[in-house]
C-alpha cells in the first residue's frame, strides 16, 4: 500500500509530513484484527508475564485504535501491550494486573467520547495514578482535554494520520519520563524497555539540549575552527562591555571562561537582569534580528571569549549544517535560562507587590492608630498645660476677687458717709472723678500738695484732698467755704474708688474666664475663622504670672482670618510663650547658681545688660499669616535644635518644673495639621520661632 493509499484508508486527507518525512502509518490492515484480539484485556488475550505495560484506550470505531496498537507492537515488541474500549473497562484492567506490574504509558484515541473524564477516572486507580497519556485524534478541535492538561497527565497530542517515528519516539520519551520519576537510572531503563528504536533517537538539536553545556560549547568551537581555522582567544578584564544597550551588534561572543552580566539602564537606574543565567552566547538574538542590543553585556570577571561576526557564522553554518544545530541548541539553552530568570523575576515582583500591599494595609492601620494616639496626646498635653497654669490662674483670679470683697465691705460705709454728707453735690463730683480719672504719679501728687498747703494750712488735710482727687487750689477753696464740703468730697471719692475697684476687678475676672474658656474647650471637627491675634492675647492673659519680669512686646498688623481649630492654636502660642519665658528664667537661675558656687558675681546673660524681652509679631503674607515669637534668652544648643521636635525630648530634665517632653512635637504636628510650617532660628541671645499659617488649609484626613 502506498503512502497516499494509507492516508486515504485512514479517512484523512493528504497533508504535509508533520516533521518526519518517512515512516507514515500504513492505516488499517488485515493484521489489525489479530493485534486487537491479542491485546484485548476483556478477552484475556493480552500478554502476561512481563511487568512493563502500555495501555491503549479506544474501540477502533474510527480505525485509530487498531493501527496505533499495531504500530506500537512493532516498535516495542518486548513490552506488554494492553487495550480496552473505554472508561467502563478500566476496573477490569486493574484486576488483570499482578503485583509488580507497571503501566508506563497510556494512549487514548478520539474514539473515546470524553477524554477528560476517562483520564480523571483513571487517575483514581492506583496503578494508573501517575501515568501520562498520549492522545491520538482525527478531530481538528478538542474541548475535552482541559483537565488533563491542567493536572499534568497529558503528555502529547498526535494527529491522525501519524508517522511511526513520531508515535514511537513520543511513546519512548513518555515511558522514560515515567521511569526516571520512579528513580530508575538510564541503564535500568534500557534494561526494562530496551534501547530506543532507531527512529526514536534524538537528533543533534535534542542531544545538545541534554548534554553538558561546557561540552556543547567546545563542540561548537571545534566545528567553527574546522571551517575557519584556529580562532584567537580574547582575554578581557572585568568591566569590559561586549555589547552595549541601544548600539548595533556586529558579532556574537562565545564565552569560554568567566562570567558576563546582562543589565539595562532604566529611569530607575541600572537593573541587573542576568548573571549566572546569561549563558555562553552574548549578542546572538540581537544579531539574528538585526536589532540594536537589548542589554548591555559586561564581563563580571576576567573572561576568555571568541568573537564571531555575522559573515563568519554564515560561512560556518553553510559549510557544516550540523554546527547550526549545535549553535541552535546552545542558544535555546541560554534563552531558556534567561526566560526562567525573567519568570522568576516576574514572580518575585508579584510577591513583592502582594507584600507591599499587605504592608500598605498594615501601615494604614498603624497610621490610624498613630492618629488616634496623637489626638489623645494632644488632649493630654492640653490638660497637662492647664494643670500647670492652674496655680497661676488661681492667683490671678484671687487678686480681683479679693479686691471685690474688700471694696464691697467699704461700699456700705462709703455710701452711708456720702448720703449723710450735707454737700451731696461735692460727693457726686468726687465719685465721678474717682470713677474716671487716671491714677496720678507721685511727682504730680507732691506738686499738688505744695499748691494746696498755703490754702488749707494743714499738711494732713492737704494730703486728704489730694488723695480724694481734688484738682487744684481753687477747688480746695470752694470746698472750704461749704459746710462739711471736704468730708462730703472725701466720702464721694472713697465711694467712686470702691466702685472703680469693683468694676475693674469684675472686668479682670471676665477676661480671665473667657480666655480660659477659649483655651480649654474642645474643638469641633469643623475648622473656624480665627483671628490669631485674639488667641495670642488670650494666652498672654492666662500666662501673665509666668512672664512677670519679662517685657512682652506685641506688634500686630491687620491680617486675614485663618481657618483653624482655635484651642489647638492656643496650645501652640502657650507652648512657645511659656518655653521662651522658662528659657530666660533658667538662664538667670543657672548664672546665679554658678556665682553662688564659685563665690563670685553672676555673669551677664547672653543678651547682655538688656532687659528680658519676648517679642511677638503678626504679619500678613501672600498665602496667609506669619507669626514670630522671639526671645532674647540663651538660645538653643545647636546639638539639640533638631531634637526638640522629637516626642518625649525635654530640656526640663533636672529642673523642678513639669515637662512631658511633648510640647514642641505637638506644636509641630498642630501646625502641620493646619497646613503651616515651623522654622527655628537660634543663636546665643536670641531664639525665633517662625510660624506660617495659610488662610485655607487642607482638611485633616479622617
Amino acid at each position: 500500500m502506498s503512502r497516499d493509499e494509507a492516508v486515504a484508508g485512514s479517512g484523512a486527507t493528504s497533508n504535509p509530513s508533520p516533521g518526519l518525512a518517512h515512516g507514515w502509518t500504513q492505516g488499517p490492515m488485515a493484521e489489525d484484527a489479530t493485534v486487537l484480539a491479542r491485546t484485548d484485556v476483556r478477552g484475556g488475550g493480552h500478554r502476561v508475564g512481563y511487568p512493563i505495560h502500555m495501555l491503549v484506550v479506544g474501540d477502533d470505531s474510527r480505525h485509530i485504535a487498531g493501527p496505533v496498537t499495531r504500530d506500537l507492537a512493532h516498535a516495542f515488541p518486548r513490552l506488554c501491550l494492553d487495550r480496552v474500549d473505554g472508561i467502563g473497562d478500566l476496573a477490569a484492567y486493574e484486576a488483570s494486573l499482578r503485583p509488580g506490574d507497571h503501566v508506563l504509558m497510556g494512549l487514548v484515541t478520539s474514539e473515546v467520547g470524553d477524554i477528560d473524564a476517562m483520564i480523571t477516572h483513571a487517575a483514581a486507580i492506583p496503578v494508573l495514578e501517575r501515568v501520562q497519556w498520549v492522545v491520538v485524534t482525527d478531530k481538528s478541535e478538542h474541548r475535552d482535554l482541559t483537565r488533563c492538561m491542567q493536572s499534568g497527565a497529558l503528555s502529547s497530542v498526535l494527529k491522525a494520520p501519524w508517522t511511526v517515528p513520531l508515535l514511537a519516539g513520543q511513546a519512548y520519551s513518555t515511558m522514560v519520563r515515567y521511569l526516571s520519576g520512579c528513580g530508575y537510572s538510564q541503564p535500568q531503563i534500557r534494561n526494562l524497555i530496551a534501547d530506543p528504536p532507531p527512529f526514536a533517537v534524538q537528533g543533534p538539536l535534542l542531544e545538545g539540549l541534554d548534554r553538558d553545556e561546557r561540552e556543547v560549547v567546545m563542540e561548537l568551537l571545534a566545528g567553527v575552527e574546522r571551517v575557519l581555522g584556529q580562532r584567537p582567544r580574547l582575554i578581557v578584564p572585568e568591566g569590559t562591555q561586549l555589547v552595549t544597550q541601544g548600539q548595533p551588534v556586529g558579532a556574537v561572543y562565545l564565552v569560554l571562561e568567566g562570567q558576563v552580566s546582562l543589565h539595562r539602564d532604566s529611569s530607575q537606574g541600572e537593573v541587573l537582569s542576568h548573571l549566572a543565567t546569561s549563558g555562553p552566547l552574548i549578542g546572538l538574538v540581537s544579531l539574528a534580528r538585526a536589532e540594536d542590543a537589548f542589554f548591555t553585556g559586561e564581563t563580571a570577571t576576567e573572561a576568555t571569549v571568541v568573537r564571531l561576526t555575522t559573515e563568519q557564522l554564515q560561512i560556518v553554518i553553510s559549510e557544516d549544517p550540523s554546527i547550526g544545530a549545535t549553535l541552535t541548541a546552545l542558544a535555546i539553552r541560554s534563552l531558556t535560562r534567561r526566560l526562567m530568570r525573567a519568570e522568576d523575576l516576574h514572580l518575585q515582583n508579584a510577591m513583592l507587590a502582594e507584600d507591599l500591599e499587605a504592608q500598605k494595609e498594615a501601615l494604614a492601620a498603624t497610621l490610624e492608630d498613630l492618629r488616634a494616639t496623637r489626638a489623645e496626646l494632644v488632649e493630654r498635653a492640653r490638660f497637662a498645660m492647664l494643670g500647670e497654669l492652674s496655680a497661676g490662674i488661681a492667683h490671678e483670679l484671687n487678686n480681683p476677687v479679693t479686691a471685690l470683697v474688700r471694696a464691697a465691705k467699704h461700699l456700705h460705709e462709703d455710701v452711708d458717709a456720702a448720703l449723710a454728707a450735707p454737700a451731696t453735690a461735692s460727693s457726686r463730683e468726687a465719685m465721678s472723678r474717682a470713677l474716671t480719672a487716671p491714677p496720678r504719679s507721685t511727682s504730680v501728687e507732691r506738686a499738688l500738695m505744695k499748691e494746696l498747703l498755703p490754702v488749707v494750712g494743714d499738711r494732713t488735710l492737704a494730703r486728704r484732698l489730694v488723695r480724694a482727687g481734688i484738682q487744684g487750689a481753687d477747688g480746695a477753696r470752694a470746698l472750704a467755704q461749704i459746710p462739711g464740703g471736704i468730708d462730703a468730697y472725701e466720702a464721694g471719692a472713697r465711694l467712686g474708688g470702691s466702685l472703680r475697684s469693683v468694676l475693674a476687678a469684675g472686668d479682670r475676672v471676665i477676661e480671665l474666664t473667657q480666655s480660659l474658656k477659649g483655651y480649654a474647650r474642645p474643638d469641633a471637627e469643623d475648622l473656624k475663622p480665627v483671628d490669631v491675634r485674639e488667641g495670642i492675647d488670650d494666652v498672654l492673659r492666662l500666662t501673665a504670672h509666668r512672664v512677670r519680669g519679662i517685657r512682652i512686646d506685641c506688634d500686630y498688623e491687620d491680617v486675614p482670618l485663618v481657618r483653624a481649630h482655635p484651642a489647638k492654636l492656643q496650645q501652640v502660642w502657650t507652648n512657645l510663650i511659656v518655653n521662651a519665658a522658662e528659657a530666660i528664667e533658667d538662664e538667670n537661675a543657672d548664672l546665679i547658681a554658678a556665682a553662688e558656687a564659685s563665690g563670685g558675681v553672676p555673669e551677664l546673660p547672653a543678651r547682655g545688660e538688656a532687659e528680658a524681652l519676648i517679642r511677638i509679631t503678626v504679619r500678613p503674607t501672600p498665602e496667609g499669616v506669619a507669626i514670630t515669637v522671639c526671645d532674647n534668652g540663651p538660645g538653643i544648643d545647636p546639638g539639640i535644635v533638631d531634637k526638640i521636635m522629637e516626642p518625649h525630648f525635654t530640656t526640663k530634665a533636672g529642673r523642678v518644673r513639669f515637662g512631658l517632653g511633648m510640647g514642641m512635637s505637638i506644636v509641630r504636628s498642630i501646625i502641620a495639621d493646619h497646613g503651616g510650617t515651623l522654622v527655628i532660628c537660634s543663636h546665643p541671645g536670641s531664639t525665633t520661632m517662625r510660624i506660617s499659617l495659610p488662610t485655607q488649609p487642607q482638611e485633616e484626613e479622617s
